[in-house]
């Protein structure tokens, strides 16, 4: 299955022995790099949703130089994941993508330009393969549109 998904990347197998994959369901925590990027697909949740604060803590904690990006699932309609505000206490980056095509930035902590406030702004997109993000318009706040014809 893994080799099935990373063939998709215009890469050849051989640029994804630099990665270490992990098969892993529960305590990614164990597994974080602490100066590297770490990336999580997905954390899943069962019930207790608002548990993924704590789940999302012990990760960052992990941290030191490193990164993580951590995938969530979301209700149908819903701008957060499940588990609501407690998956956005310790992002840096919370970005949504919705089935209708639209990447969202709900938080962001750190801005390239501090007049150029990027929460709230959004883009449509088209996904390839799975893995290729083509995009359909500029970064755009809520209600404006310009898709572009790509």
């Amino acid at each position: 299955e893994l080799k099935d998904r990373i063939s998709k990347f215009q890469r050849p197998l051989t640029d994804w022995k630099k990665v270490t994959f992990k098969d892993r369901g529960s305590n990614f925590q164990d597994v974080i790099e602490p100066d590297k990027i770490n990336i999580i697909d997905y954390l899943e949740l069962a019930d207790d949703f608002y548990k993924v604060g704590g789940q999302i803590k012990s990760i960052f904690d992990k941290l030191n130089k490193g990164i993580a990006l951590i995938a969530l699932q979301k209700k149908i309609g819903s701008e957060l994941a499940r588990g609501g505000d407690f998956t956005m206490e310790k992002s840096r980056l919370y970005i949504t993508l919705s089935r209708d095509n639209l990447c969202k930035i709900i938080k962001a902590k750190n801005w390239v330009s501090p007049i150029a406030k990027p929460t709230g702004k959004q883009r449509k997109y088209v996904l390839l393969h799975g893995c290729e993000f083509l995009t359909r318009s500029t970064w755009q706040t809520e209600g404006q549109t310009n898709e572009q014809d790509n």
